[in-house]
């Protein structure tokens, strides 16, 4: 496969440009979203003109917001990957610099993301002030303010979050996605009692419609941004044996980790599509590669992270270990049930990648810091790496 090398193996942004590039990626970000709040304003008065609106129910001011809201997130989001992406002067360019089909899976799992973020904090905040408000309706004036409101932080989010996105930064946003959209899925489940069989139950029509569609949607959407997170991780460490090879130390073999975190986000992706009830045997090998290509990637961490600190290779031991615990006390021992451990398993998978990603990080700083030590990179957001790229 290709390698394209950049100017420099790492280069890393001086302090007066990163602040003009942060006050450009604000200033950019307010334009949008003053876009955006404009066109909600000729949106609600047609949508809630001559009615007194609810703020959440079928038909309310919360499930307008959340739809427009989502589109103004990811068309945001849109917006600033493409002026981050720019070949000669983006502090993303990297991206294109590979198969095209690789950003535009990292462009679409990026712009889901942020639109289905948006949709369920405005459903989930409207929802919570109708409670709180019981009975409150308003007119169409107040229900424009707050539509525009509503879509003015969803923009503002949407674009200056994806202009400077991060490995660090996508991780944040696919966790706090996968915790809002399983919560959903649990209160959603017409079937209160779901939990006494599997966690995967929500993935089927017999938790209710509504938390199938939300459970399986969610799953689906985060093995796209995990695969994309493999993309930004792994551009990191492309710095990293970069610097490595410069000390003419041993490198690491950084495609494993990429290909056991797309072969994971494969499973996610598999196990979705495929719920428990439509083949068990099928559903159940995806969660079976996605533990043991985990546990592969846990055991070989100083192969294709040679260099790290010490803490780096424990904590992936340990984890290796609270993952063969979880599983032991579902069989043999009996102590709970498949629910349990599955959550136990998600808990131990995404606390090991912000482990893994911070560290990533500090890595990655300590070496722009090193070769650029007049630059003063006060935000790590905003430095550019640009190590070979697949």
């Amino acid at each position: 496969m290709r390698k394209i090398e950049s100017e420099s193996e790492t280069s890393a942004v001086p302090g007066e440009r990163m602040r003009k590039s942060a006050a450009r990626v604000e200033s950019r970000a307010i334009w949008v979203s003053i876009s955006f709040a404009a066109v909600a304003v000729v949106i609600g008065l047609i949508t809630f003109s001559g009615r007194l609106t609810p703020l959440s129910a079928n038909y309310s001011v919360g499930t307008v917001a959340g739809v427009t809201a989502g589109i103004a997130a990811g068309a945001s989001a849109m917006l600033g990957l493409i002026i981050a992406t720019k070949p000669q002067q983006g502090s993303l360019r990297w991206m294109r610099h590979r198969f095209w089909g690789w950003w535009l899976v990292d462009f679409i799992g990026l712009i889901i993301i942020h639109g289905a973020i948006a949709t369920l904090a405005s459903l989930s905040t409207f929802r919570l002030f109708q409670q709180a408000f019981q009975g409150l309706v308003v007119d169409a004036i107040a229900a424009t303010v707050m539509l525009c409101l509503a879509c003015a932080a969803a923009a503002y989010f949407g674009f200056s979050s994806a202009s400077r996105v991060s490995a660090a930064s996508i991780s944040t946003l696919l966790a706090l996605f996968m915790a809002a959209g399983v919560l959903a899925s649990m209160l959603l489940a017409e079937n209160p009692y779901w939990w006494h069989r599997f966690f995967s139950e929500l993935g089927t029509r017999q938790a209710g419609v509504l938390s199938f569609w939300t459970f399986n949607t969610t799953i689906t959407v985060s093995g796209i941004v995990l695969t994309t997170l493999a993309n930004f991780i792994t551009q990191d460490l492309y710095t990293w044996t970069a610097h490595r090879r410069r000390q003419g130390k041993r490198q690491g073999f950084v495609r494993m980790l990429k290909g056991g975190m797309i072969v994971m986000g494969i499973c996610m992706i598999g196990l979705s599509l495929v719920s428990i009830h439509i083949n068990d045997p099928i559903h159940t090998s995806f969660v079976q590669i996605l533990a043991v290509t985990f546990g592969i990637l846990l055991l070989s961490a100083p192969l294709w992270l040679p260099g790290a600190p010490a803490a780096m290779y424990v904590i992936s031991y340990l984890m290796l270990g609270l993952s063969i615990l979880a599983a032991a006390l579902w069989k043999p021992l009996g102590y709970y049930n498949l629910t349990a451990l599955e959550l136990a398993f998600a808990g131990i998978i995404f606390a090991w990648l912000v482990v893994l990603i911070r560290t990533v990080d500090g890595m990655i700083f300590d070496v722009t810091r090193q070769q650029h030590p007049d630059s003063q990179p006060e935000n790590h957001e905003y430095t550019t790496t640009e190590g070979a790229a697949p």
